[in-house]
């Protein structure tokens, strides 16, 4: 079969490789049918992150069918359309018991290569997964749209776990594909004031479009300076999803008293803040990662429409021209916000 294949950090090769067999009983074989790219990814193409250690396959943001069962699989059979959890979960330790299966004590990442571990993901013609990470999807919705399942699931369970209810004032401090998400799960939590910063104009105005009632060009003028403007006592939720220095703690400081940081970002690797102000503020900071139980919900939000994800759909090309696909997000082009492949093409 055909795969994706990063041979080394900047080079993207579409090469013949050893089609997955099932080895489990619980295992499902996967004809994959959608893969879309994830900024992490663009991360592991350059070797930024050192999460994605040549040579491997990348990709965790899948669609497909069901292509063939191990004995033991019960809820699927051959020709369900399906989409996967990007995360292998053990489903027995103590965090997966309760639901968090986001914490699991060893959970694995598709498509990454670091020094814990190393799995294969979905720039690839098949796949074979556990039993217990697959979902099914609605006979109508297109293979592209479930793609991005994944993607708005990090963005409603970061939404999720705020304090962003009913009539609260809420800063998403970045634009891209995540922070978008977070702004529409907003909106739909009945979120009284979103407000998205950003440097980029474009995105700022897409922001808008799905759901900000204001925008802040903090390239242009003084972000800190336009939030106190807008809100008056300060943000209740601040969401860094850029996660640097500067950013997060400008986050922080747009905050009311007893206010809260969702950290989704992960650019630097280590963050200080302010202790005497968070303490005197009873300010708290939040992690949020990837996603837990938010895979049906975002299912069925998307295949309602009630989440817009037209603005993500119209790059779904054939996996075999990945490198150049990959270069043009790399560079960052204007209106590239994602590539979706298909590997049928």
């Amino acid at each position: 079969m055909k795969a994706l294949v990063l041979e080394e950090y900047g080079q993207l090769v579409y090469k013949d490789v050893p089609e997955p067999v099932i080895s489990k009983n619980d295992d499902i074989k996967i004809k994959v049918k959608a893969v879309s790219v994830c900024g992490s990814d663009i991360h592991g193409f350059d070797g930024s992150t050192g999460r994605r250690k040549p040579p491997v396959i990348m990709g965790h943001e899948v669609s497909g069918i069901v292509s063939e069962t191990g004995s033991s699989v019960s809820l699927f059979k051959p020709g369900d359309k399906i989409i996967i959890n990007s995360t292998l979960f053990c489903g027995k330790c103590p965090y997966c018991l309760s639901g968090r299966i986001n914490l699991c004590d060893n959970r694995k990442v598709f498509g990454v290569s670091c020094d814990d571990y190393r799995i294969d993901g979905a720039y690839t013609e098949y796949l074979v997964v556990p039993e217990r990470i697959v979902y099914r999807i609605p006979d109508d919705m297109p293979f592209e749209k479930a793609a991005l399942v994944e993607p708005l699931s990090v963005g409603l369970h970061a939404a999720k776990i705020s304090r962003a209810g009913i009539n609260k004032k809420a800063v998403v401090m970045g634009a891209g594909t995540i922070s978008l998400f977070i702004i529409q799960a907003l909106k739909i939590m009945g979120t009284g004031k979103i407000i998205a910063v950003d440097i980029d104009d474009e995105k700022l105005g897409l922001a808008e479009k799905l759901g900000a009632d204001f925008t802040v060009n903090s390239g242009k003028q003084d972000a800190l300076e336009k939030v106190s403007e807008i809100l008056g006592e300060g943000a209740d939720v601040v969401f860094d999803v850029v996660g640097i220095q500067k950013v997060s703690e400008q986050g922080l400081n747009m905050l009311k008293k007893g206010g809260q940081l969702i950290l989704i970002g992960l650019q630097d690797k280590a963050i200080s803040y302010p202790v005497q102000k968070m303490i005197s503020n009873e300010l708290q900071i939040q992690g949020s990662y990837i996603s837990s139980d938010e895979y049906p919900d975002c299912i069925e939000l998307l295949h309602d429409g009630k989440i817009d994800v037209s603005w993500l759909t119209d790059n779904y090309v054939p996996l075999s021209e990945g490198a150049q696909w990959f270069r043009r997000m790399k560079e960052k082009e204007k209106g590239l916000y994602k590539i979706i492949f298909n590997p049928e093409k």
